[in-house]
């Protein structure tokens, strides 16, 4: 089931809220009204009650009570009169009454079993009806020395509710009114606050993603309450920009990257079917042409080693893993390679170190960081590694080689995919640029980061930074623990 709008829950609550308020002052005033109506007609009674109750504490004959009586209960005004009634409890005839017991008129004076009797000298008020004429009448208990008298007096009361119920047609109909005017005007006004977001709606649909660098939702008037949605959305354009032209970047990159030992490759086949060859010469091309492919198959394993990472939420298989042994092992393969061209890979310190991640991750964060140095630095120069404890359970390892010449400006981009301190793109020597962005991918994907610093004509050294806990044992020779 669809969700209901926004804008008709507004008008709902809007129209809720005034129906509330309208229902809340109608049954007040209607109250206050019917209280006010009612309540001179239960004075008057009183006033009737305690002047047959005068007359019954004296001697009395019957038919001077009853005219003293009628007296009592005569009405100025014209209309229904008042009717009464006094009988003794125990008795079967009435002392008097206003009319005759089983006439025509006034029935509801022995009609009484639906009204519960007062209690001691406590009065009972209470409305009859009889034939749409409504009455209001008073019950009262008084003791006398012949017995416990009752006095029921009934007053003519159709006028009242008459009013009563014109009041009541009156506040339906303006109460009615008032919640459709509110409903009417609570609607206004939620398209009027809706503006805001209409308008927003409006710069953000013409957003494609050749224009997200532009300020869209500048200068816009939104309420306080909007601005902070405003300014997420911003940085949300913003970094959607970056991860877009990021994209782009790379796919042009790449294109280029494979583009150019496929184009060598082709190149070759093309040049040794031009021209007579003898055996050696078609195997040399054939070598060559092998080798493009096979700069070309490592390139694809880097670019599906960056899409690997970047598609990561977590540290896949994550284990415990003594990290002074990986590095000690790394070492020991490294230095065997370097050892053929007359340089070394020495490992100054290892603290032993346990981190918690992938194995072959991390073991590809380091090796990356040891080609690069043996690859960058003199040619019979010395790599130095070494792990050292760092506060707040963390620990840091440095790789660093004796050259020095990367300019400054170069630094902040080292970590930049595809990019190359040197232009030169030769296919013995020349990186794709990619290795140390993957090493610095795995870095953060495991907690920590990836750094670098470099003196001219000195050293260049990264810092990998990671999480870990700090064991007292000796290293062991195993990578894991």
């Amino acid at each position: 089931m669809r969700p209901i709008s926004l804008k008709w829950r507004i008008r709902l609550m809007v129209t809720l809220v005034v129906a509330a308020l309208v229902t809340a002052v109608s049954a007040t005033s209607y109250l206050r009204f019917r209280t006010a109506y009612l309540g001179h007609i239960d004075r008057l009674l009183d006033v009737m009650s305690k002047g047959i109750l005068a007359e019954l504490d004296g001697p009395h004959d019957p038919r001077e009570l009853a005219d003293k009586v009628r007296l009592i209960t005569d009405s100025p005004w014209r209309g229904p009169e008042t009717h009464f009634r006094l009988w003794v409890e125990g008795e079967g005839t009435d002392l008097i009454a206003s009319v005759p017991a089983g006439g025509r008129k006034a029935r509801f004076l022995w009609s009484l079993q639906h009204v519960d009797p007062p209690g001691g000298d406590e009065p009972v008020c209470f409305n009859l009806t009889e034939k749409k004429k409504h009455f209001r009448a008073r019950w009262t208990r008084h003791a006398t020395p012949r017995g416990n008298v009752n006095v029921l007096i009934a007053h003519p009361s159709s006028f009242e509710h008459r009013r009563l119920n014109e009041l009541l047609t009156t506040l339906l109909a303006v109460g009615g009114g008032l919640i459709l005017a509110g409903a009417t005007l609570g609607a206004w006004l939620v398209l009027l606050g809706l503006r805001p977001l209409r308008a927003t709606a409006l710069r953000l649909s013409g957003i494609t993603d050749a224009n997200l660098r532009e300020p869209h939702l500048a200068n816009l008037a939104v309420p306080r309450e909007l601005e902070p949605v405003i300014d997420e959305v911003t940085r949300l354009l913003k970094r959607l920009d970056a991860a877009l032209r990021q994209q782009r970047q790379f796919v042009a990159d790449a294109s280029h990257e494979l583009r150019t030992p496929l184009t060598l490759a082709e190149s070759t086949l093309q040049l040794a079917r031009s021209n007579d060859r003898d055996v050696a010469g078609y195997k040399q091309a054939i070598d060559e042409t092998l080798e493009d492919l096979d700069r070309m198959e490592w390139l694809i394993r880097q670019l599906l080693t960056l899409a690997r990472i970047d598609g990561l939420s977590g540290v896949p298989e994550p284990v415990d893993i003594c990290l002074d042994a990986m590095l000690q092992e790394l070492v020991i393969e490294h230095d065997a390679q370097a050892s053929q061209h007359g340089a070394a890979v020495v490992a100054a310190e290892l603290a032993p170190c346990t981190v918690h991640g992938n194995e072959e991750m991390l073991a590809l964060l380091f090796h990356n960081l040891l080609d690069n140095a043996m690859k960058y630095g003199p040619a019979r120069g010395t790599v130095r590694v070494r792990l050292e404890h760092g506060p707040d359970a963390s620990c840091t390892v440095t790789v660093q080689d004796e050259g020095g010449n990367i300019p400054p400006e170069a630094i902040p981009h080292l970590f930049d995919r595809f990019y190359r301190v040197e232009s030169s793109r030769d296919r013995n020597t020349g990186g794709a640029g990619l290795g140390l962005p993957i090493a610095r991918g795995i870095a953060v994907q495991h907690g920590g980061d990836l750094s670098v610093t470099s003196t001219p004509d000195t050293s260049t050294t990264f810092h990998v930074r990671l999480p870990c806990e700090t064991r007292r044992d000796d290293p062991p020779t195993s990578r894991t623990g």
